[in-house]
């Protein structure tokens, strides 16, 4: 699944922010112009006022479901179904984005949105769908998706979902999406803790590297105390003129690569340990392949888990619209 990533406004979903962002690849609106009357679509352009767009929210979804419900004829059905694909999602969610999680409109926004994630991001879902189901049996079981499930499963789900909330019980249909969004929310929760701990073995090897590193630098500062006490001790023991030891204090100097012949070579050594341990911090030293933060696990998983976070909340919804339908109080 795609880890780019989400935010949210609201309870769930809202009309910038969907509860389904993170998986999306691209725009949101479909190719196709928006097909609803001119007339309306005019007058939600030139700006309405917030009071009429919420009466208008209510009745036009009152008015679709009840006519799905009443209806026999497979073209209005599947119409409804495909009303995103034809309208456009920016005039729908002129319509029904600001309504609220707990009303008929919003719940309806909501499952629209879902189709349209399902059905773009089937690949991803239907792998995370795979990881997940083995630990999450019971909301599976409600999901009703074949496993384990295909990509095509993903799209076959996303339609019956939507379908059943016009042609069947539409509680049942909310405990469904419900359910589907659970058992990717735990896939998530089990690809990020998978890439938490892949970023700990990489730390492990990483401080392992660092540790052989400042160890063979420290071999090295050991050595080059060990040649200087040496030195010293020839340097006692001759009998050069004093031109002879200036020289013989240049060419020591130059063995030692560095431009102040004076500096001790154990001292050299030291800054290096200094300045390898700094650049390993910052994630530049050799030790390190810590890459661009975008790549880090632990952000990615971080990530994964605001998204699981947020896609339950969603869920949430669809569990408390389900129970207001039952009750007869999801207007």
């Amino acid at each position: 699944m795609s880890t780019n990533p989400v935010h949210y406004s609201s309870g769930s979903v809202n009309s910038a922010h969907p509860g389904f962002a993170p998986a999306r690849t691209g725009s949101s609106r479909p190719a196709r112009p928006a097909q609803l009357d001119p007339a309306l679509t005019e007058k939600m352009a030139g700006g309405m006022d917030p009071e009429e767009i919420n009466e208008m929210s209510h009745a036009s979804a009152q008015a679709m479901l009840d006519r799905v419900h009443h209806t026999q004829d497979p073209q209005i059905v599947e119409r409804v179904l495909t009303l995103v694909d034809r309208e456009g999602v920016d005039i729908i969610a002129e319509l029904w984005s600001r309504s609220e999680p707990d009303s008929l409109p919003g719940i309806l926004w909501r499952l629209y949105l879902l189709r349209t994630w399902m059905r773009k991001n089937q690949r991803s879902l239907a792998s995370l769908y795979r990881i997940a189901e083995p630990e999450d049996t019971a909301a599976s079981a409600i999901a009703g998706v074949d496993t384990p499930p295909t990509a095509e499963d993903i799209v076959h789900t996303a339609d019956s979902i939507l379908s059943g909330a016009f042609t069947g019980d539409f509680a049942v249909a909310l405990e469904r999406a419900s359910a589907f969004i659970d058992v990717i929310a735990k896939g998530l929760a089990i690809r990020a803790k998978m890439l938490t701990g892949q970023a700990r073995k990489v730390e492990a090897e990483q401080a392992a590297r660092r540790e052989a590193h400042m160890r063979d630098l420290q071999r090295e500062v050991e050595a080059a105390e060990a040649a200087e006490a040496a030195q010293q001790v020839a340097d006692e023991a001759s009998d050069h003129s004093d031109t002879q030891n200036g020289n013989d204090n240049d060419n020591r100097g130059t063995a030692y690569g560095d431009t102040d012949r004076n500096e001790p070579a154990a001292n050299r050594y030291n800054s290096a340990l200094h300045d390898a341990d700094d650049r390993y911090r910052a994630g530049k030293g050799p030790a390190s392949s810590a890459g661009p933060a975008s790549n880090d696990p632990r952000t990615v998983a971080a990530r994964l888990l605001h998204t699981g976070s947020n896609l339950m909340t969603t869920s949430a919804d669809f569990r408390h619209g389900a129970s207001l339908w039952r009750q007869g109080k999801l207007e």
